[in-house]
Order: C-alpha cells, then structure tokens, then sequence
C-alpha cells in the first residue's frame, strides 16, 4: 500500500528525472552524469514502490532495517562525493594559481619592456 510519503516520493522523482532529462538535453550535464542521475532516481522510485526491496538489500549485509542500509549507502555517496569536489576544488585552485603567476610574469615582462 502507498502512504502519502511513498507517492510525494514518486511525484519528486518524476519531476528531478525530467528536470535531468531537460538539463540534459540543454548540454548542463554530461552522458555519464546524466546516466548517474537517471539510475539514482529510478532506485529512488523502485525503493518508493517496493520498500521491502530495501529489508532484503540489508540483509545481504547484516543490517536489520532497509532504512539503515539506505542511510549507510547515502552517507557513503555523499562522502564519495565531498571528496570529488574537494579535489576539484584543489585542481581548480592550482589552476587559478598558475594563471596569475604568467599573468603577473606577463604584466612584469610588458612593463619592462616600455
């Protein structure tokens, strides 16, 4: 049986999937994150109609509850991802770093050569 939590869910994938398909198709996102995407939310409206999917998928890995299996993979994809950002921020910065340095070294040859 669906519980009103179960059918906001489905509505709020349908509509992030379609807002990932428009994005996709406005070259936002890349193939590889908009497949990404795609997968997640359909797993979201797989969880939404068979919440018992998630008690087996504990299962398999000692847990008690689906909710706690749930819980233990998003913080381990939000992990994942806090570090991919983290090291473009980081390439990003030395990118930037770079830049300025010929820039000034740029500057510094121009000024002397007047």
């Amino acid at each position: 049986m669906l519980t009103t939590l179960h059918i906001i869910l489905i509505i709020l994938s349908i509509l992030v999937l379609s807002f990932i398909t428009y994005s996709h198709k406005n070259n936002t996102f890349s193939n590889g994150m908009y497949l990404f995407c795609i997968v997640v939310w359909i797993f979201i409206v797989l969880i939404a109609l068979f919440p018992s999917m998630t008690t087996a998928f504990a299962r398999l890995f000692g847990l008690g509850r689906g909710l706690d299996a749930i819980y233990i993979l998003a913080i381990l994809f939000l992990l994942y991802l806090l570090f991919k950002l983290y090291n473009r921020v980081e390439d990003q910065t030395k990118r930037i770093n770079e830049l300025v340095t010929q820039l000034a070294l740029k500057d510094n040859r121009d000024d002397n050569d007047k």
